[in-house]
């Protein structure tokens, strides 16, 4: 068997993770069928934080997700930090993390490839909305801001309990009700919903700087545009100093001596 991804990237570049380009945006031409079909659908309520774990599964920026996790796979990020994948189906387990949780009926072949996933994304309901989803028959969920604005299909929804406590001491080691984020983790619901999403647009802020958030897609068609053969990243949440620029020029200047013609630097965020 010869293994092997196909090249997605420029050159010099690598391929996303779990070898597969992920943009999860309704096509222009469908957007209006989708949307009407949204407006029939059952509706879960997204919290800010959803919202932003939305964005990052449609824009790519989670690949290979392509929806918040099932069962199956949130259970491999808390114990693994990562999940498997078979992209080229070489074990027949491509699209496992697509697919309904099933205990009793795993593949006994071991998908080839380990992703890196340390980080849970889910989204919570409440026991009102289970019931909501699990009566209506329609086989997918409409994803709603606090707006009221419909954002996203979830398609065939799988929910499950949402194991809180084990969720908070495999992310933290620690139960702190004080944190933050675990705050937010102890106010969802007691179920979780897992599924691929579909959006119905991109997903705006209206805070001046939604010019500046890039897809994936958007991101390496920039770096093809420019010629770069290998980009470096630098990113800070304070105010950029010498110190920082000369990280950033040393970096640049290493990577030519490497043999590197055209390294571009790429700024994310700047303070």
């Amino acid at each position: 068997i010869l293994e092997g991804a196909p090249k997605l990237s420029p050159p010099g570049l690598p391929n996303p993770d779990g070898d597969e380009e992920v943009d999860l945006h309704v096509p222009p031409h469908l957007r209006e069928e989708r949307t009407r079909e949204a407006m029939g659908l059952p509706k879960v309520l997204l919290s800010d934080l959803d919202l932003n774990w939305l964005q990052v599964i449609g824009e790519g920026w989670a690949s290979p997700l392509k929806g918040f996790m099932r069962e199956g796979t949130l259970l491999e990020v808390l114990h693994f930090n990562s999940i498997l994948v078979d992209p080229f189906n070489l074990t027949d387990n491509q699209g496992v993390h697509e697919t309904t949780t099933n205990f009793a009926g795993f593949n006994p072949n071991r998908p080839p490839n380990r992703v890196s996933m340390s980080v849970p994304i889910t989204l919570a309901c409440h026991s009102y909305t289970k019931d909501a989803i699990e009566g209506s028959g329609a086989g997918a969920v409409a994803l709603t801001t606090q707006m009221g604005e419909v954002v996203a299909i979830l398609r065939d929804p799988e929910v499950y309990p949402n194991r809180k406590e084990e969720i908070i001491t495999r992310m933290f080691g620690v139960v702190d009700p004080g944190h933050p984020y675990i705050a937010e983790i102890n106010k969802g619901g007691d179920y979780l919903i897992g599924g691929e999403v579909e959006l119905l647009d991109r997903i705006r802020y209206n805070d001046g700087l939604d010019q500046w958030r890039k897809t994936t897609g958007e991101l390496m068609g920039e770096f093809k545009e420019k010629g770069a053969d290998t980009v470096y990243a630098f990113q800070t949440r304070n105010p950029t100093h010498a110190g920082h620029a000369y990280l950033m020029r040393s970096a640049g200047e290493n990577l030519k001596k490497e043999g590197y013609k055209n390294p571009v630097l790429w700024l994310s965020p700047l303070g």
